[in-house]
């Protein structure tokens, strides 16, 4: 990380490393926000740099991903679908999709397929924050977008790529005709209500089975995406081959996110947990070689975002390992040295180190922009009263 020149620029900015004297007095402590008053203590103890927090970031290249007002108007739309869905069940309506409903589902896989396509090397990032009202909706075009990511690193074609992704945006479309509400219930289900909720699978199929403009690849996700390759998933417990490697893909996607948000009866597992399970589900119960695939599309920790790892450092993720993607190349602020320097920390290799939250750099880069904006008011004033 390179010094700041002490000067006005750095107003707003937080110091990183305690400031001495020549004399070796401590001048400012770690974590000082400049002001004014800090910035004429720094020039009149000849301080020429500084070293503050905002540099660390610098050269950090974002990785591309959907933007989230495309994602919100998704969302909004599969909302309407399933609720209109209800609605017609409700109604005894026996093709419960709409015709106008069958385009606007479509019009949501064309517009992702059309931004997937658009943009190079685009990763699936996980959403942090998740209203679980709101769950199913969101987890369906989770699902969606990493089949689709997935699908493609298998080469599939693009029309096949198409249908596999309606089947993704529509595979918890049963969930709508669970009985009491199972799905939003905060507790422990019971034996009954956890039969109930297996049901969604079949309620999806027998939604969809008469509607001709659905391919029978989209209706057999919708069936079959419980199902494990060693005979324990549900509705029909099939086995091996007799999954459909498409059935498979949308499976996997769906296990991850749903181990990986916030569901309203517990808070998501820690993403080292959910590849953990995986990993071992990969054994006998998932096809090993497309969650393989799976993982390679999912940026975990993106750069330039904020971690906090096992022992306590604080630093910015440098770059994404598409093939270990819990264990990024870290920048760390070296907070144990008289000497400020950002060390490097490849995850990969440190193995006794792991990442244990994150912090939000965008935010506190916006409240320095703030602080600096308001600080260089105040400094001017100050200057017309000296």
């Amino acid at each position: 990380m390179k010094p700041a020149r002490v000067g006005e620029g750095i107003i707003g900015n937080k110091i990183v490393e305690p400031v001495f004297t020549f004399n070796g007095n401590m001048l400012l402590n770690r974590g000082t926000i400049v002001n004014s008053k800090v910035l004429k203590k720094l020039m009149g103890h000849n301080i020429n740099f500084v070293y503050v927090i905002e540099d660390i970031k610098k050269d950090i290249i974002p990785i591309n991903t959907l933007e989230e007002k495309r994602i919100a108007r998704a969302e909004s739309t599969i909302k309407k679908v399933f609720l209109d869905t209800l609605h017609n069940e409700k109604l005894g309506v026996k093709t419960l999709i709409p015709e106008g409903n069958l385009i606007l589902v479509e019009k949501i896989i064309d517009s992702i397929l059309k931004d997937l396509s658009d943009s190079k090397d685009i990763l699936f990032t996980l959403s942090d924050l998740i209203d679980t009202d709101e769950y199913t909706y969101k987890h369906s075009i989770n699902v969606t977008v990493l089949t689709i990511l997935t699908a493609n690193s298998l080469n599939y074609k693009k029309n096949d790529i198409k249908n596999i992704a309606l089947g993704a945006l529509l595979h918890d479309i049963g969930k709508i005709m669970v009985k009491d509400n199972l799905i939003a219930k905060p507790g422990k289900l019971t034996e009954d209500e956890r039969n109930e909720v297996m049901k969604h699978s079949e309620f999806g199929f027998q939604i969809v089975d008469s509607i001709e403009k659905l391919s029978f690849t989209t209706k057999q996700i919708i069936r079959l995406h419980h199902e494990k390759l060693d005979g324990s998933g549900y509705p029909l417990g099939l086995k091996g081959i007799e999954i459909p490697e498409y059935v498979r893909i949308v499976t996997i996607c769906d296990m991850f996110d749903a181990m990986s948000t916030n569901r309203v009866y517990r808070d998501k597992m820690s993403i080292y947990k959910v590849f953990d399970i995986l990993n071992g589900e990969s054994i006998y119960r998932i096809d090993t070689e497309i969650y393989k695939a799976v993982i390679t599309n999912i940026c975990v920790f993106p750069p330039g975002s904020g971690v906090i790892l096992t022992d306590d450092r604080m630093g910015i993720v440098a770059n994404y390992n598409r093939f270990n993607p819990t264990r990024p190349r870290v920048r760390v602020i070296n907070t144990n040295s008289n000497l400020l320097k950002v060390e490097i920390v490849n995850l990969e290799k440190e193995l006794k180190l792991f990442i244990k939250d994150k912090w939000d750099v965008d935010e506190y880069l916006e409240e320095i922009r703030r602080r600096k904006i308001r600080n260089k008011k105040i400094l001017k004033t100050n200057s017309y009263i000296s």
